[in-house]
């Protein structure tokens, strides 16, 4: 779910962590009474199920991504309260902790990698068994979270569409297991202080995490420091609960603590969404439900009646396979359809997710965590892991092994660059950096490329285009279609309106260069109009025209291009499985995409006559259907944003209805 909305939403199509205790008994985690507690496999169930269900009906859970949240509280205190054990008793050794880790998560990680790897190899094409391969060797040494930050931005590729995106929660849990050990033996070894230690460790990440989701929201989402405290706070009710002495709570107050937080959990589930700044502050919310339903014991009304009944302990204890089966399936899925799939189809893919997850949690981990005692297991199960990562790793060296039978080239229908390395590239091998210091010293990058760029190097600038991607996306068909223009763009992550703060200095620039004439506003439209009220938008944006206009401008806005539903994929390839090759849309559905924002462009131009606007649905759409390639060329590098054919196309159709827009 995706990460932008696309992005944060990075976004939340992701999964759960492990969460699951060092046990002796067969699927069966102890508390620290070593006693098993048939509810917390049950708040397994509840976490596990609102992700998947999450993942497989996100307009109707649309908070089921706190699970992750929750699952983090349950392992922090499932072995950290192990970990205090073993402290107390002085039996800890860190070589046993790290073994249990090993066998508890590598059979089944194992699997999953392999088999996935194994049916990509007959799906993917290229770039994506390219990045698969990356992605795969990157899980088997749990660093997910980091290379899914780096990929994560603008033009990020979808998030449905990377098929190991969930791994970043069991990453970050392990990287937390790299540490905590260590701080425990060290906070172990002091007489007094130790809660306050633990808690002072808490709040300092639960600070990190706050101030984060203010400044940088993508580093909160999958930095190890800004989650910790998650598991930390599972890890303190561990603490209190060993230290102090043991009494239960009155049946009254338990089951009152348990309801409170059954309360707090389906409130999360079914009222946060994408559009909050998560984790931050909002993770406050999983995170103490996960807390009062493991503090109110076992015999809380809540606990006992409803999170331990048998259906919910099974599922309970097949969540880790059926965290790791899930997302690959929904991706593949996804990425064969070519866009969401049915509803009935997804109904059939939790079946057998399920499915999966029983099979393994049978065949795998069961017989390799409690019945096989090789001396060496640990050692083979490493090592078969480390040979999964090469694997990965070749995949990625190799450029997707580009000699498989799904690259054949009768399985290509329509020519033309997918992804955005090509066209970054072909902005530096054809252009110059844009001269303007105070606004490239501020722009973005793509591979090291700068997002910034002039078509001319020393003439003054004629045009500029502003905006965000949707305006850089035009400048190579505009600077091609008017070679006698000097053309710059200047591209932020925002509405192009003077009152965004990342437009500020854009627009004082633009106002005070006198040779700056002509000004160009476009960009993603209907995503980042929508969630502001029409009158916000259309005053905000009038003021913006204004200034422009009394600062001797010639102001044109186009409107956006249209947005398709499926991936520039299923137009280019015939994919394996998939049902044909699709490369058009109802010309309503981008009409529907217009609506969102075009009254309130018609409103502004009426109060600024001297604005010009233009639609640009016509350049790709006819009377009938919008085409996303056309005589065997391919316009898209996703379903949202021009290659550079795409690019060349539009810009010579701007060209022509407006004359050129010669300054």
């Amino acid at each position: 779910m995706s990460l932008s909305a696309g992005q944060q939403n990075a976004k939340r199509v992701l999964l759960t962590p492990d969460a699951t205790g060092d046990a002796a008994k067969p699927a069966a985690p102890r508390d620290l009474g070593n006693s098993y507690r048939a509810d917390i496999d049950g708040l397994r169930a509840l976490a596990v199920a609102s992700v998947v269900l999450f993942h497989a009906f996100p307009h109707a859970i649309k908070g089921g991504f706190i699970g992750v949240d929750v699952f983090f509280v349950i392992s922090g205190f499932l072995i950290s309260g192990h970990n205090f054990k073993e402290l107390a008793e002085g039996d800890f050794s860190f070589a046993r902790f790290y073994a249990r880790r090993v066998t508890r998560l590598f059979p089944a990680l194992t699997v999953v990698l392999l088999t996935t790897w194994l049916f990509c190899w007959f799906l993917l094409f290229n770039d994506e068994f390219k990045q698969l391969g990356n992605h795969v060797s990157r899980a088997t040494i749990f660093l997910s979270n980091f290379i899914l930050w780096h990929e994560s931005g603008y033009f990020d590729t979808i998030a449905e569409s990377k098929i190991l995106l969930h791994l970043w929660s069991l990453a970050i849990e392990e990287q937390f297991y790299i540490v905590w050990p260590l701080i425990l033996v060290a906070i172990w070894r002091l007489k007094r202080g130790r809660l306050l230690l633990l808690v002072a460790i808490s709040a300092a990440s639960f600070a990190w995490n706050g101030w984060l989701s203010f400044h940088d929201l993508k580093q909160d989402f999958y930095s190890p420091l800004a989650r910790f405290w998650e598991l930390s706070s599972g890890a303190l009710l561990a603490y209190l609960a060993f230290t102090k002495t043991p009494q239960n709570l009155a049946p009254g107050l338990a089951s009152f603590l348990s309801g409170l937080g059954i309360v707090l959990m389906i409130a999360g589930i079914f009222m946060l969404d994408s559009s909050v700044a998560f984790p931050g502050y909002w993770a406050v919310i999983p995170v103490l439900a996960a807390v009062l339903l493991i503090g109110a014991g076992p015999r809380a009304w809540v606990n006992q009646q409803v999170l331990s009944r048998p259906i919910m302990t099974q599922l309970g204890l097949i969540s880790y396979p059926l965290y790791l089966w899930h997302w690959p399936i929904f991706s593949l899925a996804r990425v064969v359809n070519g866009e969401t799939v049915p509803m009935g189809v997804r109904v059939i893919l939790i079946a057998l997710s399920v499915g999966l997850a029983w099979l393994t949690y049978r065949l795998i981990e069961t017989p390799v965590r409690f019945q096989i005692r090789h001396p060496r297991k640990t050692w083979i199960l490493a090592l078969l892991m480390l040979l999964v990562g090469v694997l990965g790793y070749a995949t990625s060296k190799t450029d997707g092994f580009p000699d498989r039978d799904v690259m054949h080239a009768d399985r290509v229908f329509n020519q033309g660059d997918i992804g955005h390395d090509v066209f970054h590239r072909y902005s530096q091998d054809h252009f110059f950096p844009c001269q303007e210091t105070r606004i490239a010293s501020t722009v973005g990058t793509w591979n090291g490329i700068i997002r910034c760029f002039q078509s001319k190097k020393y003439e003054p600038i004629d045009l500029v285009l502003v905006g965000d991607s949707h305006a850089e996306h035009l400048f190579i068909g505009l600077a091609e279609a008017m070679p006698d223009a000097n053309i710059v763009y200047y591209s932020k992550p925002a509405l192009p309106l003077f009152g965004e703060a990342e437009f500020r200095t854009v627009f004082e620039v633009i106002a005070r260069e006198k040779h700056y004439k002509t000004i160009v506003l476009t960009a993603n439209w209907a995503p980042k109009v929508r969630p502001l009220s029409p009158e916000k938008f259309a005053t905000d944006l009038n003021a913006t025209v204004r200034m422009l206009v009394q600062a001797g401008k010639d102001v044109y806005l186009l409107s956006d291009i249209p947005q398709f539903p499926f991936d520039p994929q299923k137009c280019k390839y015939l994919r394996p499985l998939s049902d044909g090759v699709k490369c058009e849309m109802p010309r309503t559905i981008a009409q529907q995409q217009l609506a969102v924002y075009w009254a309130a462009i018609k409103d502004v131009q009426q109060k600024n006559p001297a604005m010009h606007i233009i639609d640009l649905t016509d350049s790709l759409c006819n009377s009938e259907v919008c085409k996303m390639a056309s005589h065997g060329l391919l316009y898209y590098r996703d379903n949202n944003h021009l290659n550079v054919a795409g690019s060349q196309t539009v810009g010579r159709q701007i060209r022509d209805l407006t004359r050129g827009l010669q300054p």
